[in-house]
């Protein structure tokens, strides 16, 4: 076995794990990063057979909200990248950090588990050549889009056409020519969908409830924009500096009109009680012909789809874009806490049951992805720093048992909202433990965060 003993393990070099060792490696933490692949990029590179990237997509957030911490997308790039745009971002955020050097492809983990020493506790990392290595702890960072999940459908076991989960769908040649129907309104099953109604002799979307959905674009300007108030809007329309949150979010719905016109539910639910829809294309399209919206599945029978609202539709191909497994399968489960099936981080970033162990990207949220993830990772680089030099141990206890309420009282009981969390909620968090432990954040994308010294932890504490 590997002696390693004073490094951390950080599973995954997809965003998460790169986001996890750039804070690491600031604190002046040891690292190797294990990644399965043979690149970094995680889901964005299309080609690892992991990866529920398809040849349409392109980035939910926009390019300026989707930057690193000091480290926005360059110049030329799209407002909405394409993947392969964020792939190269990817490669790129690695090799300028220095990172690369770290990264160990063709490593895929199969197990890790807490052992006692003589020196005290260690993780023995495991992967699939065979080899075991000592760690000091080990950070999940591979994400939760690797096993698909599939609901419970009357009779789809028996349909004559085609079944695939959305990680399977790969190119718009899939459902050329093809009556296809997309089960699930999250963004990639709206994606998915287009490309069916475009490509397709016929698409269609099952949804079981009504949902708002989201314009990437308003005025011209990217929503996460509009609705920060930051945008420029016409002032014709309305003074969008003079807006509330709550206004801003109203006048975004009100641009979009009335769902139920376009045969979709209407939303049962606020804004933020579950993930947000964002697509432009999915009412353009029923709007031409070329998609119909449809309530829950009910059954199948043969070719023939029957829905909740007594109406049927005869497809070829049904593509279920019903979401993940939330799980770690290398992990044994008695060492994480569980919540609605899926595990779960104290604060986002550590677990409670076992020393060592840390999340980057465990909570899922809308808007400002990379910099929320690397505020959360902040938490576990404090508590790893903590294990090796002993620095902050007197606040351990405290931190364990600090549980701020960081989901939404809203939000709707589905499989999808188990790991969605009130963004704002979050960040609320983590100033709160930088004012009362000194525990260092990155302020905003623009933070010139990593080229500044880390300051000692126990300095600035609040009194």
């Amino acid at each position: 076995m590997e002696n390693r003993e004073n490094r951390f393990a950080i599973v995954g070099a997809g965003p998460n794990g790169l986001i996890a060792a750039r804070a690491f490696r600031r604190a002046g933490l040891d690292i190797d990063i294990l990644e399965r692949h043979d690149a970094v990029g995680g889901i964005w590179n299309i080609d690892n057979p992991h990866s529920p990237v398809y040849e349409s997509c392109n980035f939910i957030s926009d390019r300026v909200s989707s930057a690193m911490v000091g480290y926005p997308m360059p110049d030329g790039v799209p407002v909405f990248p394409t993947w392969h745009e964020v792939r190269d971002f990817m490669h790129a955020f690695a090799r300028d950090n220095g990172l690369d050097e770290f990264v160990v492809t063709g490593k895929e983990v199969i197990e890790a588990r807490p052992i006692d020493t003589a020196a005290g506790q260690r993780w023995i990392v495991k992967t699939a050549d065979g080899v075991e290595t000592l760690y000091r702890g080990v950070v999940w960072a591979c994400g939760l889009q690797s096993s698909p999940y599939r609901p419970e459908i009357r009779g789809l076991e028996g349909f004559a056409g085609e079944v695939i989960h959305s990680s399977n769908y790969k190119r718009i040649d899939q459902v050329v020519g093809k009556r296809v129907l997309v089960i699930g309104a999250g963004n990639s099953g709206v994606d998915i969908v287009v490309d069916a109604a475009i490509a397709g002799s016929m698409a269609h979307l099952s949804v079981r409830r009504g949902y708002h959905f989201f314009p990437k674009l308003i005025f011209g300007q990217p929503i996460l924009q509009v609705l920060s108030r930051t945008a420029k809007v016409p002032q014709a329309v309305t003074p969008l500096s003079e807006l509330t949150d709550a206004e801003a979010m109203q006048l975004t719905l009100e641009s979009v009109g009335d769902l139920t016109s376009f045969g979709l539910p209407k939303p049962d639910h606020e804004p933020g009680a579950t993930h947000w829809v964002m697509n432009d294309q999915v009412l353009y399209q029923i709007a031409h012909g070329h998609l119909q919206a449809h309530q829950d599945v009910q059954s199948v029978d043969g070719k023939t789809v029957h829905f909740a609202d007594g109406t049927s539709a005869e497809v070829d191909l049904i593509i279920l874009a019903t979401g993940y497994q939330f799980d770690i399968p290398w992990l044994d489960p008695k060492l994480l806490d569980w919540e609605q099936g899926a595990p779960k981080f104290h604060l986002g970033a550590l677990s409670s049951k076992v020393e060592g162990l840390y999340a980057a990207g465990a909570v899922h949220f809308p808007g400002l992805t990379y910099l929320t993830w690397d505020r959360l990772i902040q938490v576990a680089v404090w508590d790893a720093k903590r294990l090796m030099t002993g620095e902050g141990q007197e606040f351990r206890d405290e931190i364990m048992s600090y549980d701020p309420v960081l989901k939404n009282d809203n939000l709707i009981a589905t499989h999808r909202n188990i790991n969605q969390y009130d963004m704002g909620k979050l960040i609320d968090m983590t100033e709160e433990l930088q004012k009362r432990y000194g525990i260092e954040m990155p302020s905003s994308a623009a933070d010139d965060f990593y080229n500044r010294a880390p300051v000692k932890m126990l300095d600035t504490v609040a009194d």
